[in-house]
């Protein structure tokens, strides 16, 4: 199973963020939101991470010299709560911090440089996804779908015997599937974008219709991580 790590999760977590964003010092600032809201979503504490949003609002007070707009504050912080509970919803056993995260442009693309315990990786990132390439995503999606809908299927049988799940094996598994999900927001942002820019009424169905299945996946992925976490408690 491939090997995840921090750095590669916050990248998926990320991606959905940053893809047809125009900017690049927007795509900047956009890693920087997310990377802030990782590290705050690491307390537990509401209230913690409410002092936290605090402290971050007045650091940004700090560095402009002109009065924030009315309401500025409220959905600067509501924007970093939302992506807090994001992350906090995808891998809420996830429990490193993100030192550092950045955008650089090289050779005409963006790569984002991600530090975490102990190590910098980096992903090159693809920002315009080409519309072209759906019927490639459709048949990673078909792979998908189905995998996801069988696995359910076969973890649900081995619930019923005792010492079929390792603690290691659920263990895994629960990080892929958890990287299943997040995965899954960065196709629903490409299948929305494309079919809000499409034109033709029969390529909207079809997009359409995919959407509905990345609705399916994520409900057998969700049913999934369910009965791993049951059979980690059981275990």
């Amino acid at each position: 199973m491939k090997p995840y790590t921090a750095a590669s999760c916050f990248a998926t977590y990320l991606l959905p963020h940053v893809i047809f964003v125009a900017d690049f010092g927007e795509r900047k600032r956009v890693v920087q939101a997310c990377c802030l809201a990782w590290n705050i979503s690491l307390s537990d504490d509401v209230g913690q991470r409410e002092r936290q949003l605090d402290m971050v609002w007045k650091m940004v007070e700090a560095d402009n010299r002109d009065t924030p707009p009315s309401g500025m504050e409220e959905g600067f912080k509501q924007d970093l709560r939302n992506l807090i509970a994001r992350k906090r919803d995808l891998f809420p056993w996830l429990m490193t911090t993100i030192p550092r995260a950045d955008l650089v442009r090289r050779h005409g693309r963006d790569t984002l440089a991600v530090e975490a315990a102990g190590r910098t990786e980096e992903f090159d990132l693809v920002i315009y996804p080409d519309a072209h390439r759906l019927p490639v995503i459709i048949e990673a999606l078909r792979g998908m779908q189905h995998d996801t809908a069988e696995q359910a299927k076969l973890v649900r049988q081995a619930r019923r015997t005792p010492g079929a799940l390792s603690k290691d094996m659920i263990a895994q598994m629960g990080i892929a599937y958890c990287v299943q999900r997040s995965d899954l927001g960065g196709y629903h942002r490409m299948l929305t974008v494309w079919g809000d820019a499409q034109p033709e009424p029969g390529v909207k169905r079809v997009i359409g219709h995919w959407l509905d299945v990345l609705a399916e996946i994520e409900a057998n992925t969700k049913a999934v991580l369910g009965m791993l976490q049951e059979a980690g408690t059981a275990g």
